[in-house]
Order: structure tokens, then sequence, then C-alpha cells
């Protein structure tokens, strides 16, 4: 580079600096690489920027300096000389006392620290430098941010890799006394960081630390406890959480602070913010971790009677959360311990680390706590925190673990008939099983038989297990605290990694599973759900050899047959199938067993005349079973085929033979969909074999010929059918459409409505999976418009919307265009809501995307290509039936349209809606009040300008009359309701006379939900601008 081409470079970073940066910096860079390529020394950088250095002008001097120091921190850090490094240092050196230039010159000192051959006297004036003439009091934040950096440098280039210790040594105190200069008083977060963090290096790597600890400590403890709040646009994104465990880190760097930290924390302890109080214990935890035994054998009796003060005045995990199952693994949000467990954990890791640290000194910390604690067992006072006390200090270690429960459990284990006795010690049994899987952990699936060393725990196992099992079965069913206390705590016991063998296991099954069936109580029957569900997540063959095979044995042949167990009262066989359902969800063996069995069960009662109820209850449990299991990875294709294998046959003699399913829709229509799962899951490679056969069975060569004449056994052909993959090769595919469009309009009129939903489902199944858009599009017949051939058109057309075909949009507008024909128009607006009803065999499940042509958001594009032409039409029409279709056919349409699809549409759509109430059919009001609904929640402005109008309406809807049904009535007294919540009050308080006065004759509505509903609404109008009691 030139002189004139630097000159050159120089004016440009100078013009664009604080302009435009990015080029300023392209600048630098390239200097910079001028200096690396030898080509331009930074000596003649500095010669060239001289003038500017001399100049009066303050910003220019700021300037030239800043361009210096731009380009010095681009330079390699081994590039520049001895000499060179030296000259550059002492140019600073010369300009840290022009205070406009502070900010440029530390810059410049911080790249200079990681130079290479800067020397270490030149490091030694730059930290005397530091400490004599920096006073951080007089700069921004951003100025004294770059201290820290440059003693963050020396620490890193010296301490951290220290080419000689004698160099260290020299720069050690200083660097320490340096340190604490500059941070004294600092306040911004972001320095605050850095100086935790250089503290923190210091007590961990500098030698004589001990001559400063004071300092150092008191320069860290004078922020303690943290309060800072980051504001809103925080351009660092720094954390509360993240300032407390930097300064939390640095409090714990070095034992040496151990005097100073226990008594000031313990000070800190009593502070009435529970905030507060948890940074310190969480603080104190960390001492105790990092400092040793050493520490504690000085500090425990303070620390013991602060925390023990802390524990009995508090306590969590009541009886509350322990009767309620279903948070028993629930932590709280941030992932911290709480106060109360926070204590606990200190007096844990006390007791671990003393034992570690010399066994004759715990066994005082431990004989002076019992001592302490042993009044309690003897009154019954703070029994709960004291056991948790003695658990926790348990779970350090096996020997700790065994002298504990020696030492207790003698103190409460006795067996008592007394039911609040019993209850406590229920309870206070639950923290050492805590404390046992702390030690040696929870079973597992991978590793359920490993062993667990002897524990003391073990030797009273039997006794446990006595106390326990008269709390469930001896206990009166009305104590329902102690018996789902019981239960709750088997569960615990099953989780334990090697306490109970597997016949006790067995035992605690059958408990559960004659609990589960004999007691109606909510608590105590999901307390042993949970159980049974726990302990099949290991010993799923147990549960179903002693639970579930028990349950299913229980299931009689006929009806009426009366069900007992222990000599109770007759069992319902709807209570056998809810539990059932309930415990074997998401467990491979149970559920597939259960179906296996269930449908043994079902061939054997469908063959008993009068049986539809009873087929009925136990066809819905397959279906549910099948269901519910449907996106796991629960029925894997194996279990499919075997599950074809075994009950397939049984099926199919069902469904043709026996008339208490074939002669029943709901029977037929459930066991069809069951029939749909099995082929679903199979694998797709016997697909075509399987569509060949049932081809056969329904149409070519057997006894059912259902294209010959109407039959229900359509029904289980489609749902086949839907199950199968769409690439099945199906050569009679076009011949079975228009066969069945024949029978359709041949026989329509004399099918029942179940028939004819079969075969038009069939139209459905056909158009989207098998037969090609074309042939679709030519089978339409426009001219023909009769009720029938409307009906298999629309079933066609919804294929093709379904699979988002580009013929779907005209077909739809064809549709729309007959909407105004006089005859045929109310019956075609009806039949919009087929477009987007949903068909469960035709849905989407995780992981099969072969088995039909739906596309996710087939709704929205066909709600986005009819809207428009529906609202306009609506608008531009005259005649007030046909405006009656086009609303009708809107509202349908909405009825099964996710609410998020309609929000673009809500101000074109609202007056629709409005004028929709208004419409002759029930249906058409209860999706507009829908609408409406989810309206007033997402759009209140909207809302609050044609409150005038809702309000009127509403009313009208309230009011028993002939299109006015339950729901109707219902949701607009919820709609009454909601207005209330975001319209503004005084618009509101305009109308509170009227609605109260106008809901006077609903409070005599035949339907209680409707008289309910009436009174909540009532009373909101009521209480419209009264100021609530506290």
């Amino acid at each position: 580079m030139t002189p004139d081409e630097l000159n050159s470079a120089i004016v440009t970073f100078m013009a664009n600096l604080n302009i435009d940066d990015s080029k300023a910096n392209d600048t630098a860079t390239v200097v910079t690489e001028s200096i690396v390529h030898r080509s331009t020394k930074l000596l003649e950088v500095v010669v060239a920027l001289k003038e500017y250095f001399l100049s009066e002008n303050e910003l220019e001097r700021k300037n030239a300096l800043t361009c210096l120091s731009t380009i010095l921190v681009k330079i390699p850090n081994d590039h520049l000389s001895k000499n060179e490094c030296s000259v550059i240092f002492q140019f600073y050196q010369s300009k840290f006392d022009d205070q406009a230039l502070v900010k440029e010159v530390l810059e410049g000192f911080a790249a200079l620290a990681l130079m290479k051959f800067v020397s270490i006297n030149e490091i030694t004036q730059l930290l005397r430098l530091l400490l004599d003439n920096y006073q951080q009091g007089q700069h921004l934040a951003s100025v004294r941010l770059l201290p820290f950096e440059v003693l963050k440098n020396i620490f890193d280039r010296f301490f951290v890799n220290a080419s000689s210790i004698g160099q260290v040594k020299r720069i050690n105190d200083l660097f320490i006394e340096t340190f604490l200069h500059i941070a004294n008083g600092e306040k911004d977060p972001k320095n605050l960081l850095l100086s935790f963090a250089l503290n923190q290096s210091i007590t961990s790597n500098l030698q004589n630390v001990a001559n400063f600890k004071e300092d150092l400590f008191d320069v860290l403890f004078c922020y303690f406890p943290i309060t800072f709040k980051p504001p809103k646009h925080d351009p660092y994104k720094i954390s509360n959480q993240d300032l407390k465990a930097a300064l939390r880190s640095a409090i714990v760097a070095t034992p040496l602070f151990a005097e100073d930290a226990y008594s000031n924390l313990l000070d800190k302890l009593t502070a009435s913010s529970p905030l507060v109080k948890n940074d310190t214990l969480l603080t104190l935890l960390e001492c105790i971790r990092k400092f040793g035994g050493s520490s504690i054998l000085e500090n425990w009796k303070l620390l013991w009677n602060a925390l023990k003060f802390e524990i009995m005045q508090n306590s969590e995990g009541g009886e509350n959360t322990l009767l309620n199952p279903h948070n028993q693994e629930k932590s709280n949000d941030m992932g911290e311990y709480t106060n109360y467990e926070a204590c606990l954990k200190i007096v844990s890791l006390m007791g671990l680390q003393l034992y570690d640290f010399d066994k004759v000194s715990f066994e005082k910390f431990f004989n002076h706590i019992l001592d302490e604690l042993k009044p309690n067992f003897r009154y019954e006072k703070d029994l709960k925190q004291t056991c948790q006390i003695l658990s926790a200090i348990g779970s350090g270690k096996l020997e700790i673990f065994n002298q504990v429960i020696s030492s207790t459990f003698p103190l409460f284990l006795n067996n008592t008939s007394e039911t609040a006795k019993l209850k406590l010690l229920i309870m206070n049994l639950s923290f050492f099983f805590d404390s046992y899987i702390e030690l040696f952990g929870k079973i597992s699936t991978d590793l359920p038989e490993k062993s667990v060393p002897n524990n003391k725990l073990a030797e009273y196992k039997d006794e446990i297990i006595m106390i326990l099992s008269m709390a469930l079965t001896g206990s009166s069913k009305s104590e329902v605290t102690v018996r789902t206390l019981s239960v709750i705590q088997f569960t615990k016991m099953i989780k334990m990694r090697g306490f109970l063998t597997k016949e006790e296991v067995s035992l605690i099954i059958q408990y559960f599973t004659e609990t589960v069936l004999t007691d109606s109580n909510k608590n105590i029957y999901y307390a042993c759900l949970e159980g049974l569900k726990t302990i099949s997540e290991i010993y799923e063959s147990l549960v179903f050899e002693i639970s579930l095979k028990r349950l299913l044995d229980l299931l009689p042949d006929y009806f009426g047959e009366n069900i007992r167990v222990n000599d109770e009262e007759n069992i319902q066989i709807e209570t056998i199938l809810k539990i059932i359902l309930d415990f074997t969800t998401s467990r491979h063996i149970l559920v597939k067993e259960s179906i296996s069995s269930l449908a043994t069960n079902l061939n054997t009662v469908a063959k008993i005349s009068k049986s539809k109820e009873y087929c009925f209850l136990l066809i819905s449990t397959i279906y549910s079973l099948f269901n519910n299991n449907q996106n796991g990875n629960v029925i894997k294709e194996e279990d499919a085929l075997s599950l074809k294998r075994a009950i397939e046959p049984k099926l199919f003699e069902i469904i043709t033979q026996n008339s208490a399913v074939r002669d029943d829709n709901y029977n037929l229509t459930l066991l069809s969909n069951v029939l749909f799962f099995i082929n679903l899951k199979l694998p797709q490679g016997i697909h075509q074999e399987e569509l060949d056969k049932y081809n056969s069975i329904f149409i070519s060569e057997g006894n059912i010929k259902i294209l010959n004449a109407p039959t229900l056994l359509i029904i289980p052909y489609v749902k086949i059918l839907s199950a199968m993959n769409k690439s099945c090769i199906f050569p009679q595919k076009l011949n079975i459409l228009t066969e069945t469009i024949q029978l359709l309009r041949t026989h329509g009129s004399i099918m029942t409505e179940t028939e004819k939903l079969g075969y038009l489902e069939l139209l459905l199944v056909l158009s989207n999976k098998y037969v090609p858009e074309k042939n679709v599009i030519e089978l339409l017949d426009w001219n023909d418009l009769s009720l029938i051939n409307l009906e298999i058109m629309i079933w066609l057309s919804k294929g093709l919307v379904m699979q988002n075909s580009s013929k779907s949009s005209e077909t739809a507008n064809n549709f729309i265009g007959l909407l105004s024909n006089e005859e045929i128009g109310s019956f075609v607006a009806r039949l919009f809501e087929i477009f987007v009803v949903n068909i469960s065999s035709l849905q989407k499940f995780k992981g099969i995307n072969w088995n039909n042509n739906v596309k996710i958001l087939y709704k929205q594009k066909f709600f986005g290509d009819i809207f428009q032409t529906l609202v306009n039409n609506y608008k531009t029409t005259v005649d007030m039936n046909v405006k009656c279709n086009y609303l009708t056919a809107l509202s349908l349409v909405l009825k099964h349209t996710p609410s998020q699809l309609v929000g673009p549409f809500i101000s074109d759509l609202f007056p629709l809606l409005l004028q929709a109430l208004d419409m002759p059919d029930s249906e058409v009001r209860v999706s507009a009040l829908e609408t409406l609904k989810d309206t007033t929640d997402k759009h209140h402005k909207l809302i609050t300008e044609h409150i005038s109008t809702i309000v009127p309406l509403s009313l009208s809807l309230v009011l028993p009359q002939k299109y006015n049904n339950v729901n109707v009535r219902l949701i607009a007294l919820q709609l009454l309701q909601m207005i209330t919540i975001v319209v503004p009050l005084n618009y509101c308080l305009t109308y509170q006379d009227e609605v109260i006065s106008g809901l006077v004759p609903v409070l005599s509505d035949k339907k209680r939900i409707v008289r309910k509903q009436c009174i909540d609404t009532r009373q909101v109008y009521f209480e419209l601008g009264q100021v609530p009691f506290e």
C-alpha cells in the first residue's frame, strides 16, 4: 500500500465512521491486510494519523484513535515486533491523560494485552496506570466495560497460558489490586457478569488470594441478593437468573470465602421475601457442595438451627398433593428447588459431606438432630417435617440411609387402627420411599431386575406391606383418604428398584384390581388406575395374567348375569369395560390381548337373542381400544396381522350371520370401523391380496353381492376399502362406481338412510382414492336435477374437494349456481354440509399417508373458493328464499370449518351471521351462533359496534319457539354472557335491564341446562358495574 493509498484509506475511514460503520470497518480491514503482508507498517499508520492526533478538534482526535485501535484489534497477536509493541504501547500511554480519548485508549490496551511481544514490564505499567489514574465513576457503562476486558485479556495471556511463573508472580498482587479498584461500585449488568467471572478466575487461579479475601468477597457479596430486572428491550438479553448464577459461582469459587459466606448468608436467611430466601438457600447449597466437609464442621450447628426453623415453619407436599396421583412427578416451573426443598437438600448434603470428611463428626451431627426431633414422634408434633428431614439425611449414602432407618423406624412404624394415626404413618412412609429411590433409583424397563445392596428398609418390607394392605382392604370404604394414600404408597413401592419381588408385585396388582372394581370413589379409582399403569410399564405380562385376564373372565355371556367380586354388590359390565379401556391405553400386550379376548366374547354374545345392547358395549370398547391407540406405536403391523388372523373370521361371521349386529346400524357401523383399523395397520405388501379378496367376497363370488341389491353390508366393505393402499391395482373400480350410481338411482328411494349413506360413502372413497379425476367429472350429470342424483354428485365432488383437485372449484361453483333454483335450491343448500363434514375412515393418521388422498388444508381451500361467491350472490339477490339458501349453505359449511380459517373473512361474514339468526332452520342458527361466539372472543371491537343488533336478536333466540331448539337457546345465553366480558361496561349497562327482564321467561325453560345457564347469565348482568368483594 503506497503512502497515498494509506492516506486515502484513512480519509475514507474517518469520513464513514459513525455514518457507515460497515464501510469504515472494511477500510480498516484493507489496511490491516496490508500490514500483515508487510507492505505497510503500523507505525506508518500512526504517522499518517498524526495530523488528526494533534488536532484541537476533540472529535477528530477520537476518530483517529478509533481508526488505530480498530486496525490494532484486527492484527494477529504474534505479528508486531517487540519494538513496534513498545512504541505503540507508549503512544497509547501518552494519550491516557486526554479524558476525551479514554474509551479509545482502553480499546487499544485491550488489544495490546494479547500481543505476544508486549512485555511483562509494559503489562505492569498498564495495571499501575489503571490502578492509579483510572476513575471508573467518571465514565459510562460502555467505557467501564473496557478495563474488565483489559484484565480478562491479561488473565488469559499470563495466568491461563503462563510461560513463566516468575512473570506471573510479578503482577499477581497488582492484578488483584487493579481488579478491586475497577470492580468497586459497578452497577451495569453486562459489566457485572464480567466482574463476577474475573473474581472467580482470580480466586480459582491466582496466588496470595488469602491476603485479599475480604475485599474480594465484599466486592461480590455487596450485590447479594440480585434484584435486577431487565428492561423491556434489553439489547444484551441478560436475565436476573444469569446474574444470580454468575454471582453464586463466584461466591463458591474458593473455600477462603467459607466463613464470610456462611455468616452473611445466614443473616440473609431472615429476609421476609421468599425470592431472597430462595436465592440465599440455593447459594448455601452450592457453598456446602463446593466448600466441603471441613467448612461444615465449623458451621453445621448454626446452619442446622437456621434450617430447622425454616423447615418447621413451612411445609410442602401435604395430604392434598399426595392424594392427587396425577401430580406426583410434577416439578416447579423453573426447575429450581422451592425454599422448603432447598432446606432439605442442604441438610442432606451437610450429612453426606460430613460423613465423607469425618465419620465421628457425622455421628455428632446426626445424633444431635435425632435427639432434637425425637420428641416430635412422642407427641406427634411436626411429624411430617421431622420425617422429611431424617429421610433427606438418609438419601445421601447407603450407610447413612441404614443408620437413619434403624434409628427412625422404631419410633413411628407401629400398626394402628386409629385412622388419624394410620394416615400420618402412611404419609410419612412416603418420604423414606423417596429417599430409597434417590439412592438406588427407579425400576426401569431396561434393568427391571437389577439388584440393590442390602439395606435396612428391606428388613421392614413385610411390616410395611401388611400396614398398607390393612389400610386398603381392612378400612371402611368411607375412609377415602387412608385407602387412597395406601394405593399411592403401593405404587411408589413398585417404582423402587430391587425392593419388591414378583410375588409381592402380583399381590399389589390383585389388590388394585379388586379395589378398582368394588370402590366407586373417583380418587381411589384414579389412584388404582395410575398404579396399574405404572406396574404395566415394567411388569406388563404380570398385569395381563393377574388383572386383565380376571377382568375379561368376569364378563358374562348374558347381559343380565350378576357379577360379584369378594361378595360385593353386583358389578356392572360397563364398569369392567371402562376399567379395561382406562388402564390398557398405550400398553402393547394389554391392548392386543383385550381386543382379542373381547372379540371372542362378542362372538359368543352375538349369537344370543336380545343381545344388541351388550354387543354395543363390547364393540364400542374394541373400537375405542383401536381408536385410542392409532397414533402411537402400540399396535404394530405384526399385531394387526396377528389380530386379523385371530379375530377377523369371527367378526365376519358376526356381521353376516348374527342379527344383533347385522340388523343394528350402530353395531354394524362400529364393527365395520374395527375392520377398518385392523386392515389399516396391515403390512402394505399384502394390501393388494386383501383388496382382491374383499372384492371377491363382497362383489363377485360371495353370497353378499352388494351391487345387486341394497344391503347394509355395504358399510363393512366401504370401511375396509378406506383402509387399503391407494396405490393398489383396482381394475374394476370404474365398473363398481357406475354400478353403485345405477343402484342408487334405481333403488335410492327404497333404501334405508344407513344403506344409502353406505353407498354414497363408497362413491366418495372411489372418487378420492382410485378413480381418475377425468372419469369422475364425466359421471357428473348436471342436467339430471333429481334429488338422488344431486346427492350422488355431491359425494363424488367431495372426493375431489378433499384432494384439492383442480376441478373442485368449478364443481363447487356449479352447486352454488343451483342454489338459486326455486325447486331444489333449499335441498342443495343443505347438501353443502357434506363437502366439509368429517368422515372417520378418511382422516389422517400419524405415520400413514398412503390410505387416502385427503389434504390437510382442503377445508381452507374450499372455504376460500366458495365464500366470496356466496356473499356476492347473497347481496345481489332480491328473492328472500334464495337469500336463505345462500345463508344456509354458508352456515352449514361454517359449522365444520375451524374458526382460525374464518378469521380473515369475518368483516364480510358478520352481517350474514346476524341475518342467519332469523333463518327458519335450527342448524343454521346453531352454526351462526357458534361462529358469533368465536367472533366475540377474538374481535371485540366488531362486537361492540353491533351490540345494538346482537342483544335483541339473542334475546329472541332464548325463547322456546319453533326453530329455537335446546342448542340455539343455550348458545344464545352463552353469547349474552360473553358480551359482558369483551364489550366496554358503558355499552353493557345500556342493555342491563333489557336482558334481566328478557330472561325471566327462560327461568322456566323445560331443559335444566338452559335454566342453569340463564341463571348464570342473569347474575352477570345483575353484577355489572359492581365492585367485587375480596
